[in-house]
């Protein structure tokens, strides 16, 4: 009897049963692109030691300018002053040898559709009246639909029009400098830089836990998933999934709160008394001036076209 018939065989038997023969599952697909994600986010730390002009200055600085960056992006009121401030971001990714690539898979093309999708609505004029410049539909009279009224004519407004732009503009500008600061800094330097701005040890040290946390979770549900699917033949019926899926996840539960226990018991033996100690950073030289300079000179600029 060849393979195939075998096959065959299986699958018909299985079908007489009532079995279902395993295969690509919803979860076989959040496992990959879990991984996906994370290890993309250990392929950034690789970006961030890359000989950019950027990455030769401090991080403290980096992290400055982005700061005082997001500040002026927000207080930004016109078009033009939007777009100069746009162009400052992607000239740090060119500095900072961030290839096109990489910035739009780490999150900046999924923030400009998001974006896109919530400025949508804002370029009619249904909520705010204006001068409509493409109109797409029309009544002899207004519609009413309830305590609803909407205009005669719907179209695009141009006052709608510059709404969504100065949205979009100052979003999109936002996040690419949170980016840039993201790929261009490793994590290490980056929490060393936010205990610079005097924030509380406990947010840094509840952060840094967290993300190493998460790494740890995924292995073990990925191990535990592949253990599983490796001694599978048949799918079980999905009260049996379920009741699984519970009891995995009580186990997990159980192993977080252990792990929990030893490596608070193993920081203790070592000396921790609750403040993450980092090494005292130098003082900021020229290229760290300059970079805090030019931001802020840039930014003032911007205000004034």
């Amino acid at each position: 009897m060849t393979e195939a018939s075998q096959e065959r065989q299986f699958f018909e038997r299985a079908r007489i049963r009532g079995l279902r023969p395993g295969g690509n599952t919803f979860a076989d697909g959040t496992h990959r692109q879990i991984s996906a994600f994370l290890a993309d986010s250990l392929f950034r730390e690789e970006t961030a030691r890359r000989p950019g002009v950027l990455q030769r200055v401090d991080p403290r600085a980096r992290l400055l300018s982005t700061l005082v960056f997001l500040v002026s992006v927000s207080l930004a009121r016109s078009i033009p002053s939007l777009l100069a401030h746009a162009a400052l971001p992607f000239l740090a990714i060119a500095l900072s040898r961030i290839r096109p690539r990489e910035f739009l898979g780490a999150g900046f093309l999924l923030a400009l559709s998001f974006s896109a999708l919530i400025a949508a609505p804002a370029v009619l004029n249904v909520f705010v009246d204006g001068q409509i410049v493409l109109p797409l539909f029309s009544r002899e009279q207004e519609w009413r639909y309830g305590p609803v009224v909407l205009p005669r004519v719907i179209g695009i407004s141009r006052e709608g029009l510059l709404t969504a732009a100065t949205f979009l503009l100052r979003v999109l500008s936002s996040v690419a400098a949170v980016l840039w600061l993201t790929l261009s800094t490793r994590w290490v330097d980056l929490t060393r830089a936010l205990r610079f701005l005097r924030l509380p040890p406990l947010f840094l040290q509840i952060l840094g836990m967290t993300v190493r946390y998460l790494h740890a979770f995924h292995r073990q549900s990925e191990e535990t998933h592949l253990g599983k699917k490796s001694r599978s033949v048949c799918r079980a019926p999905i009260a049996r999934e379920q009741a699984w899926v519970g009891s995995r996840i009580a186990n997990a539960w159980e192993r977080g709160l252990h792990l929990m226990e030893e490596v608070a018991h193993a920081m203790t033996a070592r000396g921790f008394r609750g403040e993450a100690r980092f090494l005292p950073g130098t003082r900021f030289g020229a290229p760290e001036w300059r970079l805090l300079l030019s931001v802020v000179l840039f930014c003032a600029g911007a205000h004034v076209v």
